[in-house]
């Protein structure tokens, strides 16, 4: 992925009761805590966004952006 390094920002998101609960149940099942569920499902979403943009304007991403 484009940045690994240490995680050190917060960024606070309130969610539903029902979106908290099926959040927890979805990380236990990946056998993850919560907070790396999250991190991973929005590294996936914002990467995979920023490869499509690249993609569909004709760049060809450098490597170091892909996590396969």
């Amino acid at each position: 992925m484009a940045d690994e390094g240490k995680r050190t920002e917060c960024i606070p998101v309130k969610v539903t009761e029902r979106m908290a609960l099926d959040l927890l149940r979805l990380a236990a099942l990946d056998d993850r805590s919560l907070s790396d569920y999250l991190y991973r499902l929005l590294q996936t979403k914002l990467y995979g966004a920023v490869l499509r943009l690249e993609s569909s304007a004709g760049q060809t991403p450098p490597s170091d952006k892909v996590n396969r």
